[in-house]
């Protein structure tokens, strides 16, 4: 192509806004088995919330790497004080939603409840945060550009 760079959309190659979404999904149903289990005490949802968790995890922690990513490639995105609370509120997400896969591997109710719940209803609460200054940055950053 002699030396032309081709076309490409301002975001190509920027999968976070991909991967963002599962994580909340995810988290959000271990919360609702989790209670489900306080509730009820079959270890059937007990185990239905560490396989939920096990899962959010490994989609957490693709997410924060591209979010780590895209905050390293993006200028503008990098001055924005919102942009690194932001990854610093996932950031604190993911290892207690581990903490609480660890409560759920640990055999028993009392194992599980009240801590099980607790942590699953924090990482939601967080990640409902980030979805707010995740508009935000939307909002202020890319609107500008």
């Amino acid at each position: 192509m002699h030396g032309r760079k081709p076309i490409t959309p301002a975001g190509a190659g920027d999968y976070s806004p991909a991967l963002v979404p599962y994580p909340f999904a995810i988290f959000a149903a271990a919360l609702l088995t989790d209670l489900v289990y306080w509730l009820t005490a079959d270890p059937l949802w007990s185990t239905m919330s560490s396989w939920l968790l096990l899962i959010g995890l490994a989609t957490a922690s693709a997410a924060v790497a591209a979010e780590f990513v895209r905050l390293l490639r993006n200028r503008r995105l990098r001055r924005a004080r919102l942009a690194w609370l932001h990854l610093a509120v996932v950031s604190v997400a993911v290892p207690l939603a581990a903490l609480d896969f660890v409560f759920h591997v640990r055999d028993g109710y009392s194992a599980v409840v009240p801590a099980g719940p607790v942590l699953s209803a924090i990482v939601v609460v967080l990640l409902l945060s980030t979805i707010w200054m995740r508009r935000a940055l939307s909002a202020t950053v890319f609107e500008d550009a």
